[in-house]
C-alpha cells in the first residue's frame, strides 16, 4: 500500500500520521495532497473490478458487494491462484511433486508437453535428445549457489555448471609449529628456537581428532637440532565431504 503523507510533513518513506491544528500553540494542521483522495479511490476500484462488478458512481454499496463476492469465492475454493512463472524452483516438503511441477531430477521431458518450461529454461540443464526433449535441472543431493554473474566472488563460472566440493586452508595469521610428540602447537620462542616455520605457506593446523583419525607428520624443520618441529600436518582419515548441518527436501520446478 502506498503511504500518502501530508504536504507539510518531513519527507519520509514511512507513514506520517496526520495531525490537527492547534491555534493557541501556533501549530498548523496537516495539509492533505490530492493523492490522499485519489489513491484510496483507485484501490477501491481495483477491488470492485476484481470482483467482476462494473463501477457505478450512484451505487454506494459496491465495495461491500465486492468484498462479499471475493470472500465467497475464497470459501468455495474458486479464488485466483498466485501466478508462478515457469522455471521457478522451489523446495517442497514431500517426496513427490505437486500438479504443475516436476522433480528437479535431471529427467528428459517433452519440448511440446512442457513448452512453457522449455521457453523459460531452454537447454541450460541439458538438451535431452536434442530434438523432442530437454532436461530439467538435477538438484538431488546438491547445495545450490547463487550465480556469480560478474560479481567476482565465484569467478569463471558458467551458469548452471557443476562445482565439486573443496576445503580452504584455514585463515591463521600466526604461523605455528607442531610438536610431533604431542600433536599440539609450539610457541616460536620455545626450546631456544625463535625462527618461524620454514614453509609457512603450507603450515598445517591442529584440532581435537575425531574417532579413527591419526596424524601423520612430515617435513621436519632442518636445523632444529634436538627439537625437530613439524611444518606440515596431514590428516589422513575423515569424512567424504565438508557440509553444514542440513535436512533433505525435494527441489521442484514449475512447468
Amino acid at each position: 500500500m502506498k503511504f500518502v503523507n501530508p504536504r507539510n510533513a518531513p519527507v519520509s518513506s514511512e507513514r506520517v500520521p496526520y495531525w490537527n491544528e492547534n491555534r493557541p500553540a501556533g501549530l498548523i494542521g496537516a495539509i492533505p495532497p490530492a493523492d490522499v483522495f485519489n489513491d484510496p479511490q483507485d484501490e477501491i476500484l481495483k477491488v470492485i473490478v476484481e470482483a467482476g462488478l462494473t463501477p457505478d458512481p450512484a451505487d454506494k454499496t459496491q465495495l461491500w458487494q465486492a468484498l462479499q463476492a471475493l470472500i465467497a469465492d475464497i470459501v468455495s475454493g474458486g479464488a485466483p491462484s498466485i501466478e508462478v512463472p515457469p522455471g521457478s524452483v522451489s523446495m517442497f516438503a514431500a517426496a513427490g511433486a505437486p500438479t504443475g511441477w516436476l522433480k528437479c531430477n535431471g529427467q528428459a521431458v517433452s519440448r511440446v508437453t512442457y513448452a512453457d518450461l522449455f521457453a523459460a529454461i531452454g537447454t541450460s540443464w541439458g538438451a535431452g535428445d536434442a530434438v523432442t526433449t530437454f532436461n530439467v535441472p538435477d538438484f538431488r543431493g546438491e547445495f545450490l549457489r547463487g550465480f556469480d554473474d560478474g560479481r567476482g566472488i565465484d569467478t569463471g563460472r558458467v551458469f548452471g555448471s557443476f562445482q565439486d566440493y573443496a576445503t580452504a586452508r584455514p585463515k591463521n595469521d600466526t604461523v605455528q609449529r607442531v610438536d610431533p610428540a604431542t600433536g599440539l602447537p609450539v610457541t616460536l620462542q620455545q626450546a631456544g628456537n625463535p625462527s618461524p616455520a620454514t614453509n609457512p605457506s603450507q603450515v598445517g593446523f591442529v584440532r581435537a581428532s575425531k574417532l579413527g583419525e591419526r596424524i601423520v607428520t612430515g617435513d621436519f624443520d632442518p636445523g632444529g637440532g634436538s627439537n625437530p618441529y613439524v611444518d606440515i600436518v596431514n590428516v589422513v582419515t575423515g569424512d567424504a565431504e565438508t557440509r553444514p548441518r542440513n535436512r533433505a527436501v525435494l527441489y521442484i520446478i514449475k512447468t
